[in-house]
This record gives C-alpha cells, sequence and structure tokens, in this order.
C-alpha cells in the first residue's frame, strides 16, 4: 500500500471514529478559510495574501475565457466541456465519483496544451453563479499558470507542503475574477518530487474535497508519461481531463496514458486542434471533443491516432 493510500485510509478512520483531534492540515486549513467568507475572528486574523489581477485583455489576445462577446465561440466550448465535469462533481454522477470536485487536467507529453486548458476550465467554472474554483499549479517542476497569466512569481503549493508558510491560506491567492482563486506551485524544491506524494499532500486533497464539497478544485498537472508524481496524484482527485493535441498525439500515447491512471477515476479528453494566428504561440486552439470512460469510441481513436 503507498503512502498516499495510508494516508488517505488513516484519515478516513479518524473520521469515520470521529475523531476530535485534527490534524495540522485541517487545523490549517480552518484557520485560512480561503474559499469562503471569513466568518469568525480566527479566520478573520489569519494571514490573507493580496489578489492577483488577471488582465481581460491578456485573456481575449491569448484566446482564453472571458465574459466578453469576442470570446463567445471558445466560452460556449468550455461550457460544454464544464458542464460534464459538474455533473460529475455535483450531480448524477456524484455518487459514482468521490472527490468528483477535484479534478487533474493533464496530457500524454508536454506541450499538448494542459495549461490553457486548466486555465480555461477554471475562468468557464469561476462564471457559475454557485461555484467557487481554485486553481492549483501541481506542475511543480515547470511552472506555467503564473507565467501564462504573466503574473509575478509567488510562494505556492511547494511552500505550504514544505512548511515554510504556517497556513495553506496564505498561498491560496484571491483574483480580480470574483470566484477564482489560484495556487502556484511556488518556488523550486530540492524534494518536490517526495513533496508531492506526501501524506500532507494526501491530507491536503481530502479535505479541500470534504470541506469545500461544493467547490471546484482544478489541479495542472505534469504530463503523465514518464512522471510518477501524476500517476500519484490521479489516486486524489475524482475526475482526470487528458489534453490530446490533434494530429499529433497518437493513439498508442493515449492509451499508455490512460493505464497509467487509478481505475476510478471518470476520464474525460479535450482535443486540442492546431490553428494559426492568435493562438500560435501555443500550437493550438479551441476545437475539443469530450468524452468519458476507459476505452475508445472509434472516433476518439481516430482523433488520438491521427
Amino acid at each position: 500500500m503507498s503512502t498516499i493510500e495510508k494516508a488517505l485510509n488513516a484519515l478516513k478512520a479518524r473520521q469515520k471514529a470521529g475523531d476530535l483531534n485534527k490534524s495540522p492540515v485541517q487545523k490549517s486549513i480552518e484557520r485560512s478559510d480561503a474559499f469562503q467568507v471569513a466568518d469568525s475572528e480566527d479566520v478573520a486574523n489569519s494571514p490573507q495574501p493580496d489578489a492577483l489581477h488577471i488582465s481581460s485583455e491578456l485573456l481575449l489576445s491569448k484566446g482564453m475565457v472571458t465574459e466578453t462577446r469576442k470570446s463567445r465561440l471558445v466560452r460556449d466550448e468550455y461550457r460544454n466541456i464544464k458542464l460534464k465535469l459538474l455533473a460529475n462533481a455535483f450531480g448524477a454522477g456524484r455518487e459514482a465519483h468521490p472527490n468528483g470536485n477535484l479534478i487533474m487536467v493533464s496530457s500524454s507529453n508536454p506541450g499538448e496544451g494542459k495549461t490553457f486548458t486548466s486555465i480555461n476550465l477554471a475562468l468557464s467554472i469561476a462564471l457559475e453563479q454557485d461555484k467557487t474554483v481554485l486553481l492549483v499549479d501541481a506542475d511543480v517542476l515547470k511552472p506555467s499558470v503564473m507565467r501564462n497569466l504573466e503574473l509575478d512569481s509567488k510562494p505556492g503549493l511547494m511552500e505550504f507542503l514544505s512548511g515554510e508558510v504556517d497556513t495553506v491560506g496564505e498561498v491560496i491567492y484571491p483574483t480580480n475574477i470574483e470566484k477564482l482563486r489560484i495556487m502556484p506551485a511556488g518556488m523550486p524544491h530540492d524534494l518536490s518530487n517526495e513533496l508531492l506524494t506526501s501524506e500532507k499532500m494526501a491530507m491536503l486533497a481530502e479535505e479541500l474535497a470534504s470541506r469545500y464539497a461544493d467547490r471546484v478544485v482544478i489541479f495542472d498537472c505534469p504530463p503523465l508519461l514518464g512522471i510518477n508524481e501524476t500517476k500519484v496524484m490521479s489516486k486524489l482527485v475524482g475526475q482526470a481531463v487528458i489534453v490530446v493535441e490533434q494530429d499529433q498525439t497518437k493513439f498508442a500515447q493515449v492509451s499508455e496514458a490512460i493505464d497509467e491512471l487509478d481505475r476510478n477515476l471518470a476520464i474525460g479528453f479535450v482535443i486540442n486542434k492546431a490553428v494559426r494566428g492568435a493562438f500560435s504561440q501555443y500550437g493550438y486552439g479551441y476545437g475539443y471533443g469530450y468524452g468519458y470512460g476507459y476505452g475508445y469510441t472509434d472516433e476518439e481513436k481516430s482523433a488520438a491516432s491521427s
């Protein structure tokens, strides 16, 4: 049994037994309730980071989701994707997918568009009237969420896991987009891999899933092939979105990547279509297909192997 599985089993056993001695992670989250309005003196007095400003002009220039009519096409595409995710997290698929509000986004290989997809999913869900979304940059070796949004580097996930900050709320940053929060990857750490697969990471994920059951957490994860930490992360979440670059990713690579995931996940596929023009710096645009399951339809096979 892995360290992650032991940590989760231990946490669930304590919860089932009604253990009142809360873990350091639980206490940390309760002291710094960055997802909700501070409604206690303890939370109100905890350190709160400054808000990040995300430029709407930048989002438009990069073909990302905004509230404006100019991004209607990409917004509609991501609406179709997020509805399936939200149904699994809060709707008909909720019982079948524990931790369905925790969603990892990955790809077979680097450069297929996973960060672009992670950001747009977060922006799209933030448009919902009754949902708050936390975007976590879990690609700690090659973080790119802050870079893509042209934001300065900030302490983040690594600082929390390593104990350099006391509370998780110190590394969950509000933004000028009302319902969007961001947790950066933070600074590189010599033990990045070990921290991602630690008991503290497992307990943090479990707390985010259970304490904030009406919230969505999106983890921008490293590519699957050759990165063991992403496989471990798949044990912490309820859903996985696999980004496939059209005309580039081979079906064999997608199949190999899926085989690495926890088999209890709801697995979806986002097909990125390469375009020219405004999105050429990314090498992909906003033509997407989406489907759940462990196998592939004939159309999915054709798209993935072309």
